[in-house]
């Protein structure tokens, strides 16, 4: 069993009225077209709104623009330069692509190696990207404006959070999350993430750390989207 079904496995949390959620989530929900749809059973429910913050803004217009970047390079290598779905890498090609792209990239791949007409390939590469990219503009322009919780934690929070979380943007994700879980109105306290290794697996260390550093109000539920029971649908 792999580790997100591990974590599908473990049971669900009642449904909040609101919920943090990290770049993953987001991507998940843009992506849905070439890897498992985890994320609409929250974007798209009007029982639980989402708050998102400042760092989780930030990466996701990084993310539009790098994948912006993508998409017409990756057309071009099949259409100018008759390349294969296979052959194309995006990191010899943009150095500065990241390994969420790499990733990305991999499952178009996959999608497209199961059709064997060059036209058809090229088709359905235009239709997902152009999926993908009106979601990106839809969060980034719609949803985000509305939804960033706008503080952010001091350092004291983020040096406690040093030896835990490794990475630099994850830490200042669940830093944001901490905050708000301590300050934000209505704030439910659920922290939604598809990072199970690092994140959803580390929430005891995670909370010993804010509440050391801070108190008890800034502790997370730090939960995978199956994780949570959520009824109902969109208008």
């Amino acid at each position: 069993m792999g580790s997100e079904d591990a974590a599908e496995s473990e049971g669900g949390n009642s449904s909040p009225s609101t919920v943090f959620v990290d770049t993953s989530v987001l991507l998940n929900y843009v992506q849905q077209d070439v890897e498992r749809d985890r994320a609409s059973a929250i974007m798209d429910v009007d029982e639980v709104g989402i708050v998102v913050g400042v760092t989780v803004a930030e990466e996701l217009e990084a993310v539009r623009d790098r994948r912006a970047d993508i998409y017409e390079d990756f057309v071009d290598f099949l259409l100018e330069e008759d390349g294969e779905v296979g052959g194309y890498t995006p990191v010899s090609r943009r150095p500065y692509f990241q390994a969420n792209d790499e990733q990305h990239v991999r499952n178009i791949q996959m999608r497209l190696s199961k059709i064997d007409d060059r036209a058809a390939v090229q088709r359905e590469l235009r239709r997902v990207t152009r999926a993908a990219k009106r979601r990106l503009e839809y969060l980034t322009e719609e949803v985000l404006p509305d939804v960033t919780f706008d503080q952010q934690p001091g350092l004291t929070v983020m040096f406690a959070l040093g030896e835990i979380v490794g990475n630099d943007n994850d830490r200042r994700v669940v830093g944001d999350a901490a905050l708000w879980s301590a300050e934000g109105e209505d704030s439910s306290g659920v922290f939604v993430t598809m990072d199970k290794a690092d994140l959803v697996d580390a929430a005891e260390e995670i909370n010993a750390a804010l509440r050391d550093a801070k108190d008890e109000r800034w502790e997370l539920k730090v939960v995978f989207p199956s994780q949570l029971s959520i009824t109902g649908g969109t208008d």
